[in-house]
């Protein structure tokens, strides 16, 4: 894997708003403006480097799994989680309830050597848009322009990869008697719109494979005593090709009931005890207590293992010495002397914590808002990200390896100037040289 860059396209700013990348500018403490999408750089893979980097991310997949059923074994306790929620997430597993997609965090120097995982987004990724349309259309225009050779290509099938799983997913529940009606679930806590954009494009998705979409937040699922089921917000009656519906308060209305919910909102929250659906109905309550009647909800419960940073210790206990995994453990650095501390339920680099030989410490200044019930934290291996030095300085790279359906369908590439990929990283567009 090698870095170019590339003149800006002339108004690309305007064009990656109309692939949907509308979160692009942000804002550091400071005031100054930073911008997530860079248009003048590109990483370039060869077509045997990507084939090697998709074993190994399926290679990576199929251990997480049986890594999820040592999770489940309650080896390393409730992971941060209540003894329910922990319960709710066994069940799951053991029912093998269908999920949709998930992304691995990959540190890859692009000399020939093992990509190492540093960490698996497998209940709420995000960055999906700028990875499945942004880059392709970047590269559309390169072509068109002749900055890159016609027979350039992408690491990305994301888009047909997603069509069809949500296809299978529609047969499944028509099969099952559960209606071809999907809620796609977002929360207004998202200031910047990534959240909203990311279930919009989803609703896309699933609409090409043939569903009826229903846009909600999260805040808006109710539950309806009487039924002891989930129910949208209210909506004419017979609006819909809804399977179930409920006689609403108002004459001429009805509750449709959730059979299906895409929710892009994590289930250590879900489950946290905290959110309320209707006075002191306690949502991850009702979710436990009546698992199993309430359809299909993706990501499933069983993601709690995946999402848990405890995933790679478990890993490496399963796994000592693979080449794909760093040392891990669940009780401090066990002797190491470079290593990152990651809190259970971190996202976004909050929390995390890189100790050097030399006694440094650096971290992004974010705790992350969530702790495990026991304060679990996770210590690491320190992976130096290589660097990609470019016409702006330092560029560390992190591979953002996508999962559909268990096999590898696309990478997204963020860049940032320091060790830790944060909330002002950039995402740079990748291609497959002839």
């Amino acid at each position: 894997m090698r870095r170019i860059e590339l003149d800006p396209r002339p108004d690309w700013e305007r064009t990656i708003k109309q692939s949907g990348l509308i979160y692009s500018r942000s804002l550091r403490d400071d005031g100054s403006a930073v911008e997530y999408w860079n248009d003048g750089a590109a990483y370039v893979f060869t077509l045997p480097e990507v084939e090697e980097l998709e074993r190994q991310t399926e290679e990576l997949h199929r251990m997480c799994r049986e890594a999820a059923r040592y999770l489940a074994s309650g080896e390393l306790g409730n992971l941060g989680l209540t003894p329910k929620a922990f319960e709710l997430a066994q069940w799951s597993l053991e029912q093998d309830e269908p999920d949709v997609y998930a992304r691995f965090d990959l540190a890859y120097t692009g000399d020939g050597s093992p990509a190492k995982m540093l960490e698996y987004n497998a209940d709420t990724p995000t960055g999906l848009i700028e990875a499945s349309l942004t880059q392709w259309f970047w590269l559309q225009d390169r072509l068109k322009s002749g900055a890159l050779p016609a027979d350039t290509d992408q690491w990305n099938g994301l888009h047909e990869a997603l069509v069809e799983r949500w296809r299978v997913l529609l047969h499944r529940s028509l099969t099952e008697g559960e209606g071809g009606r999907l809620f796609v679930a977002h929360s207004d806590a998202d200031i910047y719109g990534e959240d909203w954009d990311t279930v919009a494009y989803m609703r896309d998705l699933a609409a090409e494979a043939g569903w009826e979409h229903t846009g909600i937040e999260m805040k808006d699922i109710g539950w309806h005593h009487g039924a002891r089921q989930f129910v949208g917000v209210p909506e004419a009656w017979g609006s819909s090709r809804s399977i179930a519906a409920l006689p609403g308060d108002e004459p001429g209305t009805q509750y449709p009931v959730i059979r299906n919910l895409f929710k892009l909102y994590p289930w250590e929250d879900l489950v946290s005890g905290e959110d309320r659906i209707v006075g002191d109905q306690e949502f991850g309550a009702l979710l436990i207590a009546g698992r199993g009647l309430f359809g299909h909800w993706y990501e499933p419960a069983w993601k709690m293992f995946l999402s848990n940073k405890l995933l790679l210790v478990a890993l490496w206990r399963l796994f000592p010495g693979h080449p794909n995994l760093l040392p891990a453990y669940a009780d401090g650095p066990n002797g190491m002397t470079d290593y990152v501390v990651k809190p259970v339920f971190g996202r976004e680099g909050d929390g995390i914590r890189v100790h050097r030989a030399d006694g440094t410490v650096t971290s992004n200044g974010q705790e992350y808002r969530r702790e495990g019930t026991g304060r679990e934290r996770v210590w690491q291996e320190y992976h130096e990200l290589p660097d990609f030095p470019g016409s702006n300085g330092s560029n560390h790279p992190v591979l953002g390896s996508w999962v559909v359906n268990d096999e590898s369908y696309g990478v997204g590439i963020r860049e940032s100037d320091g060790p830790i990929t944060d909330y002002y990283c950039r995402f740079a567009p990748n291609i497959i040289e002839a």
